[in-house]
């Protein structure tokens, strides 16, 4: 039942939470960024967004973000990513001196500056972030210039000499709003130690429910090691074994393959048999799986055969339509292997939801249609996960979009009314009551009066000119002579 009430959860943010998005950290990958690509476990909604990190500037001299909420920048919807602990997130190894820092801008703003902060030598990792722990200068200052930036930037810092885990927060300070983007960086410098000490020194302390092993499988069968905390699966740390022969799939084979699979891909982890010295090393046979102190990992439990089928979920092909009179629509290419249950929506940039939908899918790749209304030019945000029969994510994600209002296609003048017709007596005409004609001759404007009983004034011919304007012998019976 937790692991169902973790996937309504989990929904519930996804639709609910506001949208202000639009840049982070790629790399080193922030702690946001680490939760989208699944590194990091339990981190809320802003694994779909880690590029909506997003609060009024002041950092450090002002208020906001504040102490204690620097990691998810005081907005509610992100505040799994202010939980600190020595072990509770993916950190990525670092260097002092010179080091890259790449930012990826989902909806690139003009641009104050980048600031890049690190913590002291000796904060507190057990507590949630705050001003006191980071030097108050930063080591790195990039200016904007009042510039868009590029899609995808690179900054070259000399990061401060430092050893063990530390925290950068990099700031992305906006010139044309009021705010900046925040994003919290964990990082390791290490100890010194080489890589043989520093694996006895890693405090493989806590073990975990379940036991890698079972009986012989056949060539094509997959294993599927899954990992659990007190809320449901962990699924970034998911693993997967594909036997690729009989031999391999005998029963004291593929559960070292297993273990060597989960060390390769989770360093967090560790499988295998713990001896004497505290070495954990994978055997032929029974396996266990270790983590570290404070971990919240409690469970790892292994599916076979059919079990281990999993479903997943692409998306592709996003494109919007121009808005026309708040009416827009977004397509979309889902491809679910498996069955999914996909659900998607697109908001607004202030979180106004405009359009969603819903929809089954089963082993197909189909073109899907979300309508918009009450849409306006700007930054919108498609949100789609996609859940199997367990309930479980099989994929999500979020797509930055940008719509643009119909052009509208000017009117064309009307071809200005003719005030004058021009008098050609070579030819039969025939003029209504009221018209106006220029006679070349003279240069002067007449204007026809009507015949008693009739709706026309005049005709004439080459041959029959005495009504002709001006010139025939009667004019005067059917023109006046207009004074303009």
């Amino acid at each position: 039942m937790k692991i169902k009430k973790a996937s309504l959860c989990i929904a519930t943010l996804l639709f609910n939470a506001p949208v202000f998005a639009h840049g982070y950290v790629e790399s080193p990958a922030s702690r946001a960024f680490q939760c989208k690509s699944g590194n990091n476990a339990n981190c809320g909604s802003v694994q779909w967004e880690p590029q909506s990190v997003e609060q009024t500037s002041g950092f450090p001299e002002g208020a906001m973000p504040p102490d204690g909420q620097l990691a998810s920048a005081g907005k509610s919807a992100y505040s799994p990513l202010d939980e600190q602990s020595p072990t509770r997130w993916v950190k990525t190894p670092i260097k002092s001196g010179k080091n890259n820092f790449s930012w990826y801008h989902t909806a690139p703003h003009r641009t104050t500056n980048w600031r890049y902060y690190i913590t002291k030598q000796n904060w507190d990792q057990n507590k949630p972030l705050t001003r006191d722990d980071f030097e108050n200068k930063p080591f790195c200052i990039i200016d904007g210039h009042g510039n868009i930036p590029a899609t995808q930037v690179t900054h070259s810092c000399n990061v401060p000499q430092r050893t063990g885990y530390q925290v950068i927060y990099a700031v992305w300070e906006i010139a044309d709003t009021a705010n900046s983007f925040y994003q919290a960086i964990d990082v390791d410098f290490g100890n010194g130690a080489s890589g043989e000490d520093s694996a006895a020194q890693a405090g493989w302390t806590k073990t975990l429910n379940g036991i890698i092993q079972g009986g012989a499988l056949k060539a094509g069968d997959r294993v599927v090691a899954k990992f659990f905390n007190a809320y449901g699966e962990v699924p970034s740390l998911r693993t997967t074994l594909t036997i690729t022969s009989d031999d391999a799939g005998a029963s004291t084979q593929w559960p070292w393959a297993m273990a060597n699979a989960i060390n390769a891909a989770h360093p967090d982890l560790r499988a295998g048999i713990k001896n004497a010295e505290g070495t954990i090393e994978p055997v032929h046979g029974a396996n266990m799986v270790y983590a570290k102190e404070g971990s919240d990992l409690e469970t790892m439990i292994l599916y076979t055969g059919e079990e281990a089928a999993t479903s997943s979920l692409t998306v592709s092909d996003v494109a919007a339509t121009a808005i026309d009179h708040g009416n827009a629509t977004v397509t979309l290419r889902a491809n679910a292997q498996g069955h999914i249950q996909f659900e998607a929506n697109v908001s607004d940039h202030s979180g106004n939801e405009r359009g969603q939908i819903s929809q089954s899918l089963r082993d197909q790749s189909q073109t899907l249609t979300i309508k918009l209304t009450g849409a306006q030019a700007g930054h919108h945000m498609l949100r789609y996960v996609g859940r199997n029969d367990a309930g479980d994510i099989a994929s999500q994600g979020v797509v930055d979009l940008m719509l643009k209002e119909k052009a509208v296609q000017p009117t064309p003048e009307p071809a200005p009314a003719i005030k004058y017709q021009y008098v050609f007596p070579a030819h039969l005409n025939a003029y209504k009551a009221g018209t106006r004609v220029l006679q070349p001759k003279d240069s002067k404007v007449y204007q026809c009066r009507p015949f008693p009983y009739s709706g026309y004034c005049v005709q004439w011919s080459r041959y029959a000119n005495q009504y002709e304007p001006g010139v025939g012998f009667a004019w005067k019976m059917a023109w006046t002579v207009v004074t303009e």
